[in-house]
């Protein structure tokens, strides 16, 4: 669906057997790029380093019924002579860029960094109460429902568009364990907001109202009429445009890395955001060094936007002080058609003066 696919009427017969009255959906595209200064001292401190970043980030999510994916993929059929239940659905996508610059400790790669947010666009569609019900002979409609929907400005499109402006933090905090044997780290990426433009669309609506259909000559009359008056008549909703203030999908993070021996070491943590589909994340994985240059890795996580899920990574040092990582959280994904889990990774960095 989201590359502009379909699902074929058996994939949908088995998504809709699965579900349950409320379910979660969402996901996250990320691209960051950082440059780590190693020089021998940054505002007379040895230990203290400069870093700049700049990325791009796509975060969308659903908390949806199981009768709101009826019927928006198998329609309205099955619910003659009886209604829909669409109470607490959700929608919500926002997509940003950042460019920031911080400061960072040689030592423990403690970290912190103010950024630049620009607001490209975000959609958010919240229904708070809402029932549908469809005639026994499918002639009629009769819904109530009480939500809104938000939207940035749609005449402006486009990778960088600046619809809204803000500010954020990433921050990183490692403390040592006793005798170097790892780490406690707590993270914070994203604390911040945009302030999105006047032209931002705001429609809500708190109606019942019966739909028996348009009558032809109105839909011609009304033809040459901007925006439909007659459809945003029937349908109840207000609409205006005005500033909105949005906070930024903030994560936090916490977790401890402790090694074993020279050649292996594991780590634990939890990860939590503030959105209805995103559940505590645990997770944890297996490190071993085949050698002073490579490292496999096993993973395990259960909740974020997803269940239990497994994964395997390679992450090698390779000539010229290049660093590549490669690897998937969601291995029962690709090779079970029952988990629907799909997930990759590519990390690439370069390591451009070294400082003995």
């Amino acid at each position: 669906l989201v590359i502009g696919g379909g699902l074929d009427p058996e994939n949908l017969e088995n998504l809709e057997s699965g579900l349950n009255k409320m379910n979660r959906i969402g996901g996250d595209v990320s691209v960051l790029g950082q440059f780590y200064s190693l020089s021998d001292t940054l505002l007379g401190l040895d230990n203290t380093g400069l870093l700049v970043q700049a990325g791009s980030s796509t975060n969308a999510w659903s908390y949806f019924s199981r009768d709101a994916f009826r019927l928006g993929f198998l329609g309205n059929e099955m619910f003659r002579g009886r209604s829909a239940d669409l109470d607490g659905n959700e929608f919500n996508t926002i997509t940003y860029q950042k460019v920031g610059i911080g400061l960072f400790n040689k030592k423990t790669h403690s970290s912190v960094a103010v950024n630049l947010v620009n607001g490209q666009q975000f959609t958010q569609i919240d229904i708070d109460q809402a029932d549908l019900f469809t005639s026994a002979i499918g002639d009629s409609l009769h819904l109530n429902y009480q939500g809104s929907w938000l939207q940035s400005d749609t005449s402006i499109t486009g990778f960088g568009s600046n619809l809204g402006i803000g500010a954020s933090i990433d921050a990183v905090w490692n403390i040592p364990l006793k005798n170097n044997k790892g780490f406690l780290s707590l993270r914070v990426d994203d604390l911040g907001f945009i302030q999105w433009g006047e032209e931002t669309l705001h429609n809500d609506a708190d109606i019942s109202f019966s739909y028996i259909g348009f009558d032809v000559q109105d839909i011609l009359d009304d033809a040459t009429e901007v925006g439909f008056p007659s459809l945003q008549d029937t349908l109840g909703y207000n609409s205006e445009k005005k500033a909105f203030f949005q906070w930024l999908p903030t994560t936090i993070d916490a977790s401890i890395k402790r090694r074993n021996t020279a050649n292996d070491f594991f780590e634990v943590g939890i990860r939590v955001r503030d959105q209805r589909a995103f559940i505590p994340e645990l997770y944890g994985s297996y490190g071993y060094f085949t050698n002073k240059n490579t490292l496999l890795h096993a993973h395990f996580r259960y909740g974020g936007y997803g269940r239990l899920r497994f994964g395997a990574s390679v992450e090698k040092w390779i000539a010229n002080g290049w660093f590549v990582s490669v690897g998937t959280d969601d291995i029962p994904g690709f090779v079970l058609n029952e988990l629907k889990g799909r997930g990759l990774y590519l990390q690439v960095s370069k390591l451009v003066n070294r400082n003995d």
